[in-house]
């Protein structure tokens, strides 16, 4: 399980790197990483962290910014009142600050108060959070977005990562699962520089097997380590000399095989 997760981490990462906010990796990194995965966030919290931890993943272009102290949501709405009375209506002069409605003279730190934008709690400079937000990015990830890519132009809403039960009671994770008129489509991806182990090829025949996938597809980029024609029990494998030819394998079999939802040209 946790291998198939951290390949889409990294491969997302790898593409367009993802927002992060350390302090709170459930609520704020995982909602826009990876909607279409199918494990809890909290789960998806733990994989983010030991992929941080590992340094698989790192933060770059890092800077601190003011979060709300009671949820960790960053970028509050800011504005200045009365530290005394509440009111807005100030007299400010550089950084000197006069409340028009009760005399009382400070200074703009002491003025500032902040609206969080997620829970609507409202906290001043003295008590506000400072967390560091940067991008996280992938080293040496696996990209599989343009498969990605090319089911999504094909109307096809594939889970990445799908956890399916199998008739042996062992639950199962394919990269890329959809159903589609009563069918089972299961594709994994398997990118190896001096050719795929034709051991990950066995291993995904018998989760498709034992999870009765209708249509499989097994793709090797650039190819398994030995010559194998296997083509049985709608078992098709996809060997390319890089994932765009693959991809591009790949939406032509659909294509022709009927398993798309929208017009392509």
């Amino acid at each position: 399980m946790s291998s198939c997760i951290k390949k889409h981490i990294l491969s997302v990462a790898s593409e367009e790197g993802i927002k992060m906010y350390p302090d709170n990796v459930v609520e704020f990194t995982i909602p826009q990483l990876l909607e279409s995965l199918d494990i809890s966030k909290e789960a998806l919290a733990k994989e983010v962290k030991e992929l941080i931890g590992r340094e698989d993943l790192r933060l770059n272009d890092a800077y601190q910014t003011i979060a709300c102290p009671s949820c960790g949501s960053p970028d509050p709405f800011v504005k200045l009142v009365c530290p005394r009375c509440g009111s807005g209506n100030l007299n400010i002069e550089r950084s000197k600050v006069k409340c028009m409605n009760c005399g009382i003279q400070t200074d703009i730190y002491e003025a500032l108060s902040f609206d969080c934008k997620t829970c609507g709690n409202t906290f001043n400079a003295a008590n506000a959070k400072w967390i560091k937000i940067g991008t996280l990015h992938a080293t040496n990830a696996i990209d599989i977005e343009e498969i990605a890519k090319t089911l999504k132009d094909l109307g096809i809403n594939a889970k990445r990562c799908m956890a399916v039960t199998g008739s042996s009671g062992i639950i199962h994770r394919f990269d890329f699962f959809f159903e589609t008129d009563g069918s089972k489509i299961a594709i994994d991806v398997a990118v190896e520089k001096d050719g795929v182990n034709v051991k990950d090829l066995i291993t995904f025949i018998l989760k498709a097997y034992d999870c009765r996938i209708n249509e499989g597809y097994f793709i090797a980029v650039p190819r398994l380590n030995i010559s194998v024609n296997y083509e049985k029990k709608g078992i098709k494998v996809i060997e390319g000399h890089d994932i765009n030819t693959a991809s591009d394998m790949l939406k032509q079999i659909l294509i022709k095989n009927g398993k798309i939802t929208k017009t392509v040209h």
